[in-house]
């Protein structure tokens, strides 16, 4: 028994000829491959590295995300300070290119060297197998969430890349949602590319790229969100829209989804709906002057329909929960047609349509006019049937909210009248027209002061004394500073943090009933408006915010289109 022991030892020790030959050949080929690289690095000027004799720092090794560096090609191997360098194989890949972009975020100098594709996939691997195994443990969808717990890596969000390989697709997605509701995003896009799906957030209204997965491990999640939201798993070439939800804090967010089809995969955009969020005063919204003066004598009225317009993503619905709230009194019954219902207000019967079910917002606003309603909102007029019971509703004692999709006020009229509203009827409904945008608040962290030159003070000058021949009453000055947006980690690094509205409005009184049933010019109908009423423009009420410093001359540059100074 022990001779047979040591035997088999011996043959255990015995390496075979042609593995040796095998083994051999292998390392000439090794060897003539590296000596190409340096040749190769001769041309280019870039210092050369053999991998294979090349420690990496300690340190360094648990640093790196190994799947961004085998994407990349590229591979970290020593830091000093600020100073790193990095192997890299093909220098002019677009994947070695970003890399090279992100670690510059870090450090102050980044030393190129040329490697061969080999000897960094096997750095790679050798960082693998050296770094702990870490899974995160997350709550499940549908469980309470401890935001704070997540307050760190949600300002930067570049924890998730890591965590990604070692975490379940449930887990990722759930982080994903509760880093869009720290942020104050509105929606998430999930945007799949040639060989990536990137997360864009949209933050205060204008999209930020986030984060990146793969396509295996992007193509998980985005099933599990299917899957979450009742969508059919193996339609992939139809658009399909859907719902789920989530507890954050005691608040469910629901989460509304819309697929469609493109080149590469799904594109998947989700709209977060905090149904726990508390409406805002008018003033704290943005409203002032003129606007908040209508606004508050419109809701006096015992009847009467008042419409915020605007395109998509311009707070229109968040202007009516806050007229909701005020007009919500024990005396009232206050009643809503939603699509789908974004808040919760107390004392207040919501219905949320079904188009799938033939529940539509004509449907829905006749049935609920046999609700005896005092007040009513109808998320939205679409159709000349939805429009024509409104001005009926709003004509026969009911306070009637709604938005419609417009570009300013005056264009409200138009678009009613095409819409099939008869102008007896419009002119006998409509008490007030309010069309608002939203524009971003400077950053309050990094936003720098600095003061305007001659030429800005002028401009400034001008454009006051313009709105100042309409509205006395705008008593604003100009600014002794102007707000310079920086970036920093608290805002994203886009220098803003928040939203405000910029308005312009007009209520409906005798004269401009006359001049609608005339067929009179639309811009004559502003001109009266501006003199009799004090009606300022988008551009003007902007321009008033940047002056008190609530934003600044590039946002309401952006949003309008109008250059007011120069900056």
């Amino acid at each position: 028994m022990v001779n047979s022991i040591q035997i088999n030892n011996n043959k255990k020790n015995l390496s075979h000829p042609k593995e040796n030959f095998s083994n051999t050949l292998n390392s000439i080929n090794r060897d003539f491959a590296e000596k190409k690289v340096a040749e190769h690095a001769d041309v280019l000027k870039i210092p050369y590295v053999d991998l294979r004799i090349t420690p990496i720092n300690p340190n360094l090794s648990q640093e790196i995300n190994s799947d961004e560096a085998e994407t990349a090609i590229a591979v970290p191997f020593f830091v000093i300070g600020k100073k790193i360098c990095v192997a890299i194989a093909e220098p002019e890949k677009s994947t070695t290119k970003e890399y090279i972009e992100k670690l510059k975020n870090k450090y102050l100098q980044i030393q190129l060297n040329l490697a061969s594709t080999e000897g960094i996939f096997e750095k790679i691997k050798q960082i693998r197998s050296e770094q702990p195994t870490k899974i995160e443990k997350f709550e499940n969808r549908g469980a309470e969430v401890d935001l704070k717990t997540y307050e760190e890596e949600i300002q930067s969000l570049n924890s998730l890349e890591k965590d990604a390989f070692n975490t379940a697709a449930r887990d990722i997605l759930n982080r994903i949602f509760v880093g869009a509701l720290r942020t104050g995003a509105s929606d998430v896009h999930f945007q799949p590319e040639e060989s990536q799906i990137n997360i864009r957030f949209r933050i205060d209204g204008v999209l930020q790229k986030i984060l990146s997965f793969n396509k295996k491990i992007g193509g998980g999640v985005t099933d599990q969100l299917k899957y979450e939201s009742r969508l059919r798993l193996n339609v992939t070439d139809t658009p399909q829209d859907g719902r789920t939800q989530f507890l954050a804090n005691n608040r469910k967010i629901d989460v509304r989804v819309s697929t469609l089809p493109t080149e590469f995969g799904e594109s998947i955009v989700c709209r977060l709906l905090d149904s726990g969020k508390k409406t805002r005063s008018f003033e704290e919204l943005g409203f002032l002057g003129t606007t908040l003066k209508n606004i508050h004598a419109a809701l006096e009225l015992r009847s009467g329909m008042i419409l915020s317009t605007g395109p998509t993503g311009s707070g229109k619905t968040t202007t009516l929960y806050s007229m909701l709230a005020e007009l919500n009194q024990p005396k009232r019954k206050v009643a809503t047609l939603e699509n789908p219902i974004e808040y919760h207000l107390e004392n207040v019967v919501q219905s949320q349509i079904n188009e799938e079910q033939n529940y539509t917002f004509s449907d829905g606003l006749r049935a609920l006019l046999r609700q005896d309603p005092d007040v009513l909102m109808v998320g939205e007029i679409r159709d000349s049937d939805t429009a024509e019971t409104a001005a009926q509703a709003a004509m026969t004692g009911h306070v009637v909210l709604s938005t419609l999709h417009t570009n300013s006020a005056g264009e409200t009229i138009p678009r009613l009248l095409n819409l099939g509203m008869k102008p007896f009827m419009l002119t006998s409904s409509l008490a007030l027209i309010i069309a608002q945008r939203l524009v971003r608040r400077p950053c309050p962290k990094c936003a720098e002061k600095i003061t305007p030159n001659t030429d800005q003070i002028n401009a400034i000058k001008k454009h006051l004394n313009s709105i100042k021949k309409y509205n006395s009453e705008m008593n604003v000055g100009v600014p002794d500073f102007l707000w310079k947006t920086k970036g920093c980690l608290f805002c994203g690094h886009t220098g803003y943090r928040g939203q405000l509205i910029i308005a312009e409005s007009f209520r409906m009184d005798d004269k401009i009933r006359e001049l609608i049933l005339t067929n009179t010019p639309l811009a004559k109908i502003i001109l009266y408006a501006r003199e009799s009423q004090g009606m300022i423009s988008f551009t003007e009420d902007g321009l008033l915010k940047a002056c008190l410093g609530l934003t600044t001359f590039a946002e309401i540059n952006r949003i309008t289109g109008v250059k007011i100074i120069d900056f």
